[in-house]
């Protein structure tokens, strides 16, 4: 009876092995597996944008934080002192630059009075010239005397005199007028390089308090009241929920593959989970090609390696806050290649 007992076990753990085999056959020839896979997701790195000591931190470790909330502040004194002088300097410039537009005003009446001077002086030019014409006539006939006809010559050289004077007041005028517009469009330019160097210290200003750029859970966190930062220097990061599937599968697996086909998804952390999804789409490249050292097989040393292929699987399966997926955990998917969902992964 003991070995007929013996030898009924062994037969029927034979038959179980005969028919998980069979079935693990079956199952194999329509769907692809792999171990080398793992949830992946937007990681977003928070760095100051300013440098100075940070005062308050609004944050803890893997707090979920809104977009929008501000995170931490750095000091802000020295950056309201500097928009404060910013101002100053605008006010400053533009004072002068009224003060330059006054001037301008003023050296046009001074041009407009040296015109009208001009005129003055051409009209009395005219008729001393007249005059003098006409007692060089009277001299001729001895109707004036040679004294007279003098003092009326010496009248007209005056108003020659008095025109070239004149005309020398409208040219330092003008000279004047194109320099004082000179300056007041310079001034212009300064007022506009200050207003912008005013701009980016407001703007500096306002980074002095780090925002929430998106929403999500808060991962290595480094910042605490009290410390330096400076600027680009990293402080957190925020991983947001919208998770997906990276599979590295083999180049021979993925010759069934289309896009939509369901898959079944295994999380190493709930073992006793099964999470659904499907494949969404193929990286153009194996994983080799983008390494921090490609391979070249051109120097000789070529090895025929069958290579893996990321592709990416979409999480199906609403978030469950009592088993969250986070980046980097380990995953075990597999697609029912048998059903033609969409184009192929790899077009034929």
């Amino acid at each position: 009876m003991k070995k007929w007992g013996f030898r009924i076990f062994v037969v029927t753990v034979i038959a179980a092995a005969v028919i998980y085999g069979i079935v693990y056959f079956i199952h194999s020839l329509s769907h692809e597996s792999t171990d080398d896979a793992y949830v992946a997701g937007t990681v977003v790195p928070i760095a100051a944008e300013v440098r100075g000591r940070v005062v308050n931190v609004y944050i803890d470790d893997n707090q979920y934080v809104d977009a929008g909330k501000p995170l931490l502040e750095i000091y802000r004194q020295d950056y309201l002192d500097l928009v404060k002088e910013k101002k100053e300097t605008i006010s400053r410039l533009t004072s002068e630059e009224k003060e330059h537009a006054a001037t301008i005003e003023e050296k046009e009446k001074t041009l407009t009075r040296a015109r009208a001077n001009l005129d003055v002086a051409i009209s009395e030019e005219d008729l001393a010239q007249k005059e003098v014409q006409r007692y060089e006539s009277l001299l001729k006939k001895d109707a004036v005397s040679q004294n007279q006809y003098d003092q009326m010559k010496s009248r007209w050289q005056v108003t020659v005199a008095r025109r070239q004077a004149a005309a020398a007041a409208i040219d330092e005028a003008e000279a004047a007028v194109k320099a004082i517009k000179a300056k007041y469009a310079t001034q212009s330019f300064k007022i506009k390089e200050a207003q912008a160097t005013k701009n980016l210290a407001e703007r500096d200003l306002a980074r002095t308090v780090v925002i929430a750029p998106i929403s999500g859970r808060i991962a290595m966190k480094n910042v605490d009241p009290g410390k330096y930062v400076m600027a680009g220097q990293t402080l957190l990061a925020i991983v947001k929920e919208d998770i997906w599937v990276i599979a590295n599968f083999k180049e021979t697996q993925i010759t069934k593959m289309t896009v939509g086909q369901p898959v079944e998804i295994k999380i190493d952390a709930y073992p006793s989970i099964t999470f659904s999804g499907h494949v969404d789409s193929l990286q153009p490249g194996t994983g080799s090609v983008f390494s921090l050292l490609p391979p070249e097989n051109a120097t000789g040393n070529f090895v025929k390696v069958v290579q893996r292929v990321p592709v990416k699987i979409v999480i199906d399966s609403k978030f469950d806050p009592r088993h969250p997926l986070w980046p980097g955990l380990s995953v075990v998917p597999t697609v029912d290649v048998k059903r033609q969902t969409g184009p192929k992964l790899l077009k034929q």
